[in-house]
C-alpha cells in the first residue's frame, strides 16, 4: 500500500519509517524528478484497471495470464520509479503485490494447460495463471472468491493509476501554480496568496479530470498527538494519508504560511527550496566550470546587467563610475576626490530619473 501517516510541526514533517522532512522537501524531489512519459503510464494504468479481473465474456478466459504477465511487468516498473522517490525510498515499500494477490487465489487458475494425471502436485506458487472458465462456470464458492479477487485487483490497479495522476498533477498544476506565486520578487502575504489561490482555481472549475485541479487524492484523516522528537512535548498534527497526493496538497499549504516553497531557479531552470531567508529567485548549486561560483552569485550578477543594458540612465552611470574608479587606482584622483564625484554622480543620476536634466545634459555632466 501507497499510504502512510505523517506528522506537521512549523517547517518540518515526520513521517512513519521515514523520518523526518522539511516542508515541501518531498513536493521538491517530484518537481525534480525525470519521469518517463506519465500520459502514457496513465492510458496503461486505465488500460490494467479497465481489463484486470476475472474472465466473464469472448476471449477473455483465452487471454488472461497473457494480460496478468503484462500487467506483473508493468507494475514492477512503476514500484521501481516509486522506490525512487521519497517517502518512498525509504519505507518497505511491498514488491510483487500484483503476484501474491493472483496466488492467494490460485485454486482459480492453472499453472499450465498439459494434462496431469493424478499424482500430480502443483506448485506452491504459481507463474502462470490460466482458465477457460468464465463467472457462469464456477460453483458458489469459486465465484465468491472469483469477486474477492475482482476486487482486490481494482483497488491495486486503482493506486498506481492515482499514483500516476499525483504525479502529474506536480509537474502540470502544482509548477504552474508556483509559478504564479512566484511572478514576484518576493514573498507573499497572506491576502496575496489568496487572491492568486482564487483565481488559479477559478481557471480549474470546469475541468473534468481530478488530476488537472489543484486538489488533494484519495481519503485522509487528521487527529492531534503531542510528540517530543527534540526534547519537550509539543502539539503535532497527525495525518493518515491514503495517497501521496494527500500529502503534498496538505505540505503545499503548510509551506505557503511558512514560506517554505519550491522554486525555479532563474539561471539553471532547476527547482530548489525557499526555506524563508531573503527571497531569490536563484539557488546555491555550484555552476560546472565556475569554481566557487553559484547560480546565485551569477544570477544577481545577471539580473544586475540586464537592468543596467535596460536603463540608459543607469549604463550612463555605470560607466562614468568604471572611468572614475579608473582614475582613482592609477593616482589620477585622490580618495577624497573619488568621494566627492561618486556622491556627485548620485545626485545627477536622481536627478535625470526625476527629469529635471534632460538624458544629453546628464550624460555631459557625469563623464566630466
Amino acid at each position: 500500500m501507497l499510504g502512510f501517516t505523517a506528522y506537521f510541526y512549523k517547517t518540518h514533517s515526520m513521517i512513519d519509517g521515514a523520518g523526518q522532512f522539511k516542508t515541501n522537501e518531498i513536493l521538491l524531489a517530484y518537481l525534480e524528478y525525470d519521469f518517463p512519459d506519465l500520459r502514457e503510464l496513465l492510458d496503461k494504468c486505465k488500460s490494467f484497471e479497465r481489463k484486470l479481473h476475472y474472465p466473464e465474456m469472448g476471449d477473455e478466459n483465452i487471454e488472461f495470464d497473457t494480460l496478468i504477465q503484462k500487467a506483473f511487468i508493468f507494475y514492477d516498473k512503476l514500484d521501481a520509479m516509486i522506490e525512487k522517490l521519497p517517502p518512498y525510498n525509504k519505507l518497505q515499500v511491498k514488491r510483487n503485490r500484483l503476484y501474491k494477490i493472483m496466488n492467494d487465489h490460485k485454486y482459480l487458475f492453472r499453472n499450465d494447460l498439459e494434462n496431469h494425471g493424478e499424482n500430480y502436485w502443483p506448485p506452491e506458487f504459481y507463474d502462470h495463471f490460466y482458465t477457460s472458465n468464465y463467472y457462469d462456470d464456477l460453483d458458489a464458492d469459486m465465484y465468491d472468491s472469483a469477486l474477492r479477487l475482482n476486487r482486490k485487483l481494482s483497488a491495486i490497479s486503482k493506486e498506481y493509476r492515482i499514483f500516476v495522476e499525483d504525479c502529474i498533477r506536480v509537474k502540470e498544476i502544482y509548477s504552474a501554480f508556483l509559478e504564479k506565486l512566484h511572478a514576484g520578487k518576493e514573498y507573499l502575504d497572506a491576502k496575496e496568496t489568496a487572491d492568486i489561490y482564487r483565481r488559479f482555481l477559478s481557471e480549474q472549475e470546469n475541468r473534468i479530470n481530478t488530476y488537472a485541479r489543484l486538489e488533494p487524492s484519495g481519503t485522509m484523516s487528521e487527529t492531534f498527538v503531542p510528540l517530543n522528537p527534540e526534547g519537550d512535548f509539543v502539539m503535532y498534527e497527525r495525518y493518515k494519508f491514503s495517497t501521496i497526493g494527500g500529502f503534498l496538497y496538505i505540505d503545499l499549504f503548510k509551506g505557503l504560511q511558512n514560506h517554505y516553497l519550491p522554486r525555479k531557479c532563474g539561471l539553471c531552470g532547476r527547482y530548489f527550496l525557499l526555506e524563508a531567508t531573503a527571497y531569490s529567485p536563484f539557488c546555491t548549486r555550484p555552476i560546472k566550470g565556475k569554481r566557487g561560483k553559484t547560480c546565485r552569485d551569477m544570477g544577481h550578477r545577471k539580473t544586475y546587467a540586464d537592468k543596467v543594458n535596460s536603463d540608459p540612465i543607469l549604463l550612463t552611470y555605470t560607466k562614468a563610475y568604471k572611468q572614475h574608479y579608473a582614475r582613482y587606482l592609477k593616482k589620477r584622483m585622490t580618495q577624497a576626490e573619488f568621494r566627492e564625484w561618486a556622491d556627485y554622480a548620485l545626485e545627477l543620476r536622481q536627478k535625470a530619473y526625476d527629469k529635471e536634466l534632460v538624458f544629453e545634459e546628464y550624460e555631459e555632466k557625469i563623464r566630466a
